[in-house]
């Protein structure tokens, strides 16, 4: 292998160049997912730059989600993140189907329960009589663990569910085939730590940072169908938003 030189006389800082060649290695393939990346004195012998140039580069990857630090273990090549662009009013399941992967679902939780004042103004349009149906789900991509999705939906829409696989059924596929059409949905984006329980079943560690997802969506009449909010492993899932201009 031939070695890379950086160019000192470029106007662009040699951690950026550095970068650009640990990028291409894992584009590449040459760094795999899962592999650990050359140790740091290595790195430093090898392009011959400073501690600081290789920490620079190496953190500039870390924060775009593609390399981890490891204590005890080193730096490793991240998986890549899935990407939902948003714009499109679409499920889990449609939307794992459109990047290749299977989709699934374990269920742990589904139960008619009195909506809490939140849920109330979100659903129910503040509306205090009666019970709603909230189905907690493991949401999965090729048997990986993705997000924890805990949805509410109105008693009436909820009976459309009664009889149904809940493991393997696309909600916004049977509100459709029942003649439920979907107009639109408001969609908030905020960050949360995982507690010791959504952090086991997400198979990652107490405190990680994961993606919240908090969507209403709404009938062709204009009506509330469905609240949700959607936990998401933030080293695995990212949203894109295109802006023009």
């Amino acid at each position: 292998m031939n070695r890379i030189i950086l160019d000192h006389t470029l106007p662009i800082p040699l951690y950026h160049q550095l970068k650009e060649i640990f990028d291409f290695k894992i584009e590449n393939g040459d760094w795999n997912q899962g592999q650990l990346i050359p140790t740091e004195n290595e790195l430093i012998s090898y392009y011959e730059v400073s501690r600081t140039t290789v920490r620079e580069a190496v953190n500039a990857l870390v924060i775009e989600g593609k390399l981890e630090k490891k204590q005890g273990k080193g730096t490793l090549v991240c998986k890549p993140k899935m990407e939902e662009i948003l714009g499109r009013l679409t499920g889990f399941a449609e939307e794992m189907a459109i990047k290749g992967l299977v989709p699934s679902a374990k269920v742990i939780e589904v139960m008619e329960v009195v909506p809490t004042a939140l849920v109330r103004e979100k659903l129910l349009n503040g509306q205090k009589n009666g019970k709603v149906l909230y189905i907690k789900r493991l949401r999965l991509a090729n048997d990986e663990p993705i997000a924890i999705e805990r949805s509410y939906w109105p008693a009436d829409i909820g009976r459309l569910f009664g009889n149904l696989d809940l493991s393997t059924i696309a909600f916004y596929a049977v509100l459709e085939q029942n003649g439920v059409r979907l107009r639109y949905a408001d969609e908030n984006i905020s960050a949360r730590s995982a507690d010791k329980g959504d952090a086991a079943i997400l198979e990652v560690d107490e405190k990680s940072a994961l993606m919240r997802m908090e969507r209403v969506t709404y009938s062709i009449q204009g009506l509330p169908l469905e609240y949700t909010m959607t936990d998401y492993r933030s080293d695995r899932y990212m949203y894109k938003v295109r802006l023009e201009r």
